[in-house]
Parts: C-alpha cells; structure tokens; sequence
C-alpha cells in the first residue's frame, strides 16, 4: 500500500506565526513547493511498484497526487528497460501504428503515466523517485470546495523533515516583494537552513541508499 499523505495545512503552525498576515492558501502553496523541491533534490520520496500490462503499454505507476521526479530502474518480465525520452520512442505517433515486439524503453507520458516501447504484454517493475504534484484540484472535498486536492505531502516528511519543509515555505513566503510579512533578511536565513537541510539529506541518502528488490505493491521510503 502506498504511504498516507498528509495535509500541508500541517505545517501552518509553525509557519503562520512568523508570517504574520499571510494567507492560509498562499503559505500552504509555499510548503509544497518547498516539499517539491526538497524530494527532487534529495531523492528521499523513492516508490517501487510491479503493473501487468495487457491491452497496451501505458501504466499509471504513481498515486494521482505525486509526480514522476526519476525513473530510477524498469524491466519487463525481468528484462532492463531503457528509460528515455517520449519523442525518442514513438516514432509511429503520427500514423496511429503501434510496435510489436520485445519492449527496450520506458518513458514518461504525463505526470505519473510511463509507456513501453515496442509494446508486449507482461509484468513492468518500475523503481521511481517521486516529488508532489504541481497544479491544482479543486472540488474534491465537499465539507471543503476550496481545498486543494494536491495540497499534500507523504507523511514521513512532516514526521522526520517538517523544520526542513517550514525552511523552505518560509523562504519563500518572506522573499515576497512589497506585502505585509517581507522579510528578505529572514527570508534569507531560511533559506540557508533549507539549502543545509537538503544537502544533509542528499549526502545521508546517497551513502545509506541499499537497492531493494521490487515487490508487488508500491514501496515507500
């Protein structure tokens, strides 16, 4: 199963106080963009997850609320797959054709979609690195219209790296020209602290990393 999510509302407590006028909407969007870039830097958000594929060679291998950040490792019924870019794989786009045969790439098509290219049916295990989603969605909660479906972050980060994600909000937030809470001094500060966090948490990922086997459910980290 894949890990819970959490509301970025979750670090508005620590966050509102030292931005004092700032809206709720404006510092939650802060918190993600700072959770965004805190897993594309340290690849600390890693998914591993095992698809059937059958009718054809797209797969959603992510959770709608999170973003493909690296394809860090695929294979098809145990053979590698070449991760690469789209336009590189689809040369029979324009003709509608598809490509039978014995799958050699894997590429993204959206967010959290990947393609196989030529297609075969069989089993695609997919190891990724996952950010949040960008964007927004509205609508979903109906005890609240106005929240942001994408306003979410994997637990674990408000659990053991919640001072990094208010670092990163708050330098953003203070850095805003010309509203009540600006603060470029402070802003500054802040951002220092998350540039330190991330490169800590880079060095300490990359020297404990330990390549998993894929199992068959999505795997979090």
């Amino acid at each position: 199963m894949a890990l819970p999510v959490i509301r970025t509302a979750v670090f508005l407590p620590i966050i509102l106080p030292q931005a004092p006028g700032c809206p709720r909407f404006f510092a939650e969007q802060a918190a993600r963009l700072a959770a965004i870039e805190f897993c594309e830097r340290t690849r600390c958000w890693r998914h591993i997850i095992e698809v059937s594929l059958t009718a054809n060679g797209q797969a959603i291998v992510a959770p709608d609320y999170s973003a493909i950040h690296e394809i860090e490792e695929a294979t098809h019924d145990g053979a590698p797959l070449t991760p690469t870019q789209w336009t590189d794989t689809d040369p029979d786009e324009l003709t509608g054709a598809v490509q039978i045969g014995r799958p050699r790439y894997l590429t993204q098509i959206d967010q959290n979609t990947v393609s196989i290219y030529p297609f075969q049916a069989g089993l695609l295990r997919v190891s990724l690195f996952l950010k949040p989603r960008s964007g927004q969605l509205f609508g979903t909660d109906p005890n609240d219209p106005l929240h942001d479906a994408y306003n979410v972050v994997p637990e674990f980060l408000s659990i053991q790296k919640a001072e990094a994600i208010t670092d990163g909000a708050l330098a953003r937030i203070l850095a805003t020209p010309e509203e009540r809470w600006t603060d470029p001094k402070r802003a500054m500060f802040h951002l220092e602290r998350f540039e330190r966090a991330c490169n800590s948490a880079f060095s300490t990922h990359m020297r404990t990393q330990t390549r998993a086997k894929i199992r068959t459910t999505a795997r979090w980290f």
